[in-house]
């Protein structure tokens, strides 16, 4: 087992298949140049700011900036730490954004993933299902342990795989000031955990001389969970724990490893490959499928480990990923070959490849049947988990949450409008928040920065002078429909350059950051950092990425500040959905800006449609 702090301490072993033939060819992040950040810089700064502030602003870069000034120093020095380095932001960055933060994983940091519904007897057979994603899920995990799934090449340019390492195995656990990630070889724990009315089960998912489990056999043991969990009385709920700040978490975790009993427990957690959630209740509406993938009741839950899928007892399913290690780009590819697999097979020839199989589950060619992890629970423990459930209502009850959806409306439309898909979402978020607020406020959107070794994201600064003009110009009634659209391809052509840009390791965010990082204790903090629109520029009043997925009929995380609002968006072929978050009681509201989404998207879509040629008339 190796106990992991940092990703910087992951070795790899020797390569065994194609998944990472690339890594020891890929470039290292680069330090962008200090006259390029400062400049885009201010560029990305100028809509917020009155002319004198802008005015103030450009002395105190200029200053920054200038010969001999604490710019040039601390360039210099972050150009010598990143030399000979994997990646130099990656030596802070999974601390800082993920690790130090203490506020609780679930709603704040981890997304999730809630499947489409599969519209035939495995989609609404909550066991024929978790026995498919448990499958699947293993298949897909032999390949990346056995290094054979294809890397990914975006435009000829190979992605990092780096993550993968990170996918099966492992888990976040609290420790002091800055949790931990416990990394296991996956050939030494070869089972997953299953949770069912808040029970865990140890299941192992090889046979004792190392082969995979069929899907009878899987079955199998998921129906002797289901079984052996019904005649029990309920679980204590235990991973409740798990949705507490992380101090308050790691006290009860402190609490419960004195008992040799809950240490062996939690480390058979820890160590397994994945976790499997079978929950008996049944979502009906697409808000509650969804509140089910984010949060479930918080208690038949254990939402620090990477991969956590849900079934619901009517079939319906979803994903949980804990961020820490992995951004959402492995597990959606992973999501959607399960799926994909999943959608293929005929209802009538499983159930027959079950029931032909006639071992019963002691006959399972596997080192134990399912056994109930047992947890020795203290009196305090106990009330730590009472007073978790409590805690745990009221904060997924403070969240206000909507969903837009828009079919008939979607990729194959908007290229007819000669723009990027991205772009043109991003702009509708824009058009649509000016609508409900009147005011321009620092937007974050998830740029990958996979095609450098270790890379993760950079921020894509949705915000620019073209996009302002776009939305005061569209919100203007005195303005043409010709000024609309040009404002309008100008504010898109902006935000593909600056992601670009961003995507390329050339961004703002993350070259300032790793400035700032450079002082020395005792040094003079320099005024760019000390100017309030500084820390106002990059406070995420909206949080926005996309995925690629045709599989999925949600995605989604919370907002990232209480003032603002959480957007997460598919753009598919023809249909749109952005999930919706926002905290009660700030004034905002999710179901007005899904208003004002579909008022925004009605309005492009009529005005752009007046430079499409007409149709010919049958």
């Amino acid at each position: 087992m190796k106990q992991v702090a940092g990703i910087k301490q992951f070795s790899t072993s020797a390569l065994k298949g194609d998944l990472f033939k690339y890594q020891k060819d890929l470039p290292r992040l680069p330090v962008p140049s200090l006259a390029e950040t400062t400049a885009k810089y201010l560029r990305s700064v100028e809509p917020y700011l009155t002319p004198e502030q802008l005015k103030a602003t450009t002395a105190k870069v200029e200053e920054f900036v200038k010969p001999g000034g604490a710019g040039e120093t601390l360039q210099s020095r972050l150009t010598l730490f990143a030399k000979d380095k994997d990646n130099w932001l990656a030596e802070w960055w999974d601390d800082y954004a993920y690790m130090l933060y203490r506020d609780p994983v679930v709603p704040y940091v981890s997304y999730f993933l809630s499947h489409k519904d599969i519209r035939n007897p495995i989609g609404h057979d909550q066991l024929l299902k978790a026995t498919l994603i448990s499958y699947y899920t293993l298949k897909f995990m032999e390949d990346v342990q056995n290094e054979t799934l294809e890397p990914e090449i975006i435009k000829g340019n190979p992605y990092c795989m780096n993550a993968f390492h990170y996918m099966f195995n492992n888990s976040r656990v609290p420790a002091a000031g800055l949790d931990i990630t416990k990394k296991y070889e996956g050939a030494d724990h070869r089972y997953f955990v299953v949770i069912h009315k808040n029970h865990f089960y140890k299941v192992y998912h090889h046979t004792k001389s190392g082969q995979a489990l069929l899907k009878p056999d899987i079955f199998k043991q998921l129906a002797f969970i289901q079984y052996d969990a019904s005649i029990k009385p309920r679980g204590l709920g235990i991973g409740a724990l798990t949705s507490l700040n992380r101090d308050e978490w790691l006290k009860s975790y402190q609490s419960l490893i004195k008992s040799p009993v809950n240490e062996a427990s939690l480390e058979t957690i820890f160590a397994s490959s994945f976790v499997l959630c079978l929950d008996d209740h049944s979502p009906i509406t697409i808000e509650e499928k969804l509140r089910n993938c984010w949060h479930g009741d918080g208690q038949n839950r254990w939402f620090d480990k990477p991969l956590e899928f849900f079934v619901a007892a009517n079939g319906n399913s979803g994903f949980l990923g804990e961020h820490s290690r992995m951004d959402a780009t492995p597990t959606v590819q992973m999501n959607n070959y399960i799926m994909d697999s999943i959608s293929k097979e005929d209802p009538t020839a499983l159930v027959a490849e079950l029931t032909a199989n006639n071992k019963s589950v002691a006959e399972v060619d596997v080192e134990a049947l399912p056994t109930a992890l047992a947890f020795d629970i203290s009196p305090v423990v106990r009330q730590d988990i009472a007073d978790a459930i409590v805690k745990f209502n009221e904060t997924v009850n403070s969240l206000d949450e909507e969903l837009f959806q828009y079919h008939g409306y979607g990729k194959n439309l908007i290229k007819q409008f000669k723009v990027s898909p991205d772009a043109y979402v991003q702009m509708m978020i824009q058009l649509a928040y000016y609508k409900l607020t009147g005011k321009i406020r620092p937007t974050y959107e998830s740029a990958a920065t996979r095609k450098y070794l270790k890379g993760r994201t950079e921020t894509g600064r949705s915000v620019s002078k073209e996009s302002a003009a776009f939305v005061k110009t569209w919100t203007n009634p005195g303005s043409t429909i010709e000024e609309k659209i040009d404002t309008f391809n100008k504010a898109c052509k902006q935000h593909v350059t600056y992601l670009t840009e961003a995507a390329d390791g050339r961004g703002v965010d993350r070259h300032l950051f790793g400035l700032k990082q450079m002082l020395q204790p005792g040094e003079p903090v320099p005024a760019i950092f000390q100017d309030p629109v500084f820390s106002y520029s990059g406070t995420w009043y909206i949080s926005t990425s996309q995925v690629p997925s045709e599989h999925l009929q949600s995605w989604g995380w919370s907002q990232v500040i209480d003032e603002g609002f959480g957007l997460a968006y598919l753009v598919n072929k023809d249909w749109i959905h952005t999930h919706i978050s926002c905290k009660k009681g700030n004034g905002l509201r999710s179901d007005a800006l899904k208003w004002y989404l579909t008022d925004s998207a009605n309005e492009m879509k009529e005005v752009l449609s007046t430079q499409l040629a007409p149709k010919a008339k049958l």
